[in-house]
């Protein structure tokens, strides 16, 4: 039982840590985020090839390089995907509205979920976006908190 609390203290803390770094410098966050992951692929691509798996340590060998030397571009085509996804998501329930005779207020939010894809595709409301996730991060992280210490 012990474990289990220290474990849950242990990642409210880090969630706490990681949201207040996103919301207050997203940037520099996510360049060390990539870093970190571009770093793990190099030394699982490293001890890969350790155990004779030629191939595979070379695949995440090549992974780690590219993201920790493209780490902009990645990003970049990240927050496309994903404002294309969340665009197409609103398209698709202004639809079932539309189809359901849905009010005008039924309207709205599927309008603004296109909206903000759009925005976060090619308006520049990553940088948003990221900030709102740091502090939904660290009130996740508050929140398990307080439950583990109530423990």
């Amino acid at each position: 039982m012990k474990k289990k609390i220290d474990s849950a203290l242990f990642s409210s803390i880090l969630y706490i840590v990681a949201g207040i770094l996103l919301a207050v410098m997203p940037g520099d966050f996510m360049k060390w985020a990539l870093l970190a992951i571009g770093i793990f692929f190099i030394v699982s691509g490293i001890l890969e090839m350790v155990k004779k798996n030629w191939v595979g340590g070379v695949v995440s060998i090549a992974i780690g390089v590219a993201i920790i030397v493209l780490e902009w571009f990645i990003l970049k085509w990240i927050f496309i995907v994903l404002g294309v996804l969340i665009a197409l998501k609103g398209v698709v329930a202004l639809i079932n509205a539309i189809k359901y005779n849905t009010t005008v207020l039924g309207l709205l939010f599927p309008i603004l979920t296109i909206i903000a894809g759009i925005g976060i595709a090619f308006g520049g409301l990553a940088g948003i976006m990221l900030i709102i996730a740091g502090i939904f991060l660290a009130v996740n992280g508050v929140i398990g908190l307080i439950g583990a210490l109530k423990k």
